[in-house]
């Protein structure tokens, strides 16, 4: 089996990802110029026998990366979770001097993410990773071609152009069965 590691650094990178995967820009012209961007994945969740949407995120300006599959109530976050600052609300309890006593308060609330690139690499990072993996979601087998074509010629072109999955460990030329990409430490396999 070979596998390919990475780290992406950049929004190119991203979308070269996302090109690979066969991940779809599916933004208006409105979002756009709102600061959002839309994308498509070739993944469809299953909602009953016969209903099934393909999944998609979007990234906006306001630093929020979300879940934004049609049948999904309301888009939920995908944004890391953080405690919130600290809040103190002053409680009707007294001490033993006769001084108010005061409550902590913490929420947890998402971790913004402020740059456009920042975004797309951390929604590459997001799929790969919660997506590519899970036997519970469809992919269909026009992806998984894509992916062993691409990793293909991109090995078999000069390593200087290759995409960007860095060293390949077990160099082969031959069709490959498996395809696992590395980030972070953790193996994820895309086939």
């Amino acid at each position: 089996m070979e596998y390919m590691s990475t780290e992406i650094r950049s929004a190119r990178e991203a979308m070269t990802i996302f090109k690979i995967l066969g991940i779809k820009d599916i933004t208006t012209e409105r979002q756009r110029k709102n600061g959002t961007q839309v994308f498509e994945l070739p993944i469809h969740k299953m909602y009953g026998p016969s209903n099934k949407h393909p999944l998609r995120f979007a990234t906006y300006k306001s630093g929020y990366v979300r879940n934004v599959t049609e049948c999904n109530a309301s888009p939920y976050q995908c944004n890391k979770r953080i405690d919130s600052e600290p809040e103190y609300f002053k409680s009707s309890k007294v001490d033993s001097m006769g001084r108010p006593l005061y409550t902590q308060f913490t929420t947890r609330t998402c971790e913004l993410i402020p740059g456009w690139e920042e975004r797309l690499i951390y929604l590459a990072k997001f799929i790969i990773k919660n997506y590519y993996q899970k036997p519970t979601y469809v992919m269909n087998e026009y992806t998984i071609e894509c992916l062993k074509e691409a990793y293909l010629r991109d090995y078999n072109n000069n390593p200087n152009n290759r995409l960007p999955f860095g060293d390949i460990v077990h160099p082969d030329s031959s069709p490959v069965d498996d395809i696992q990409v590395i980030i972070n430490g953790h193996r994820y396999n895309l086939s």
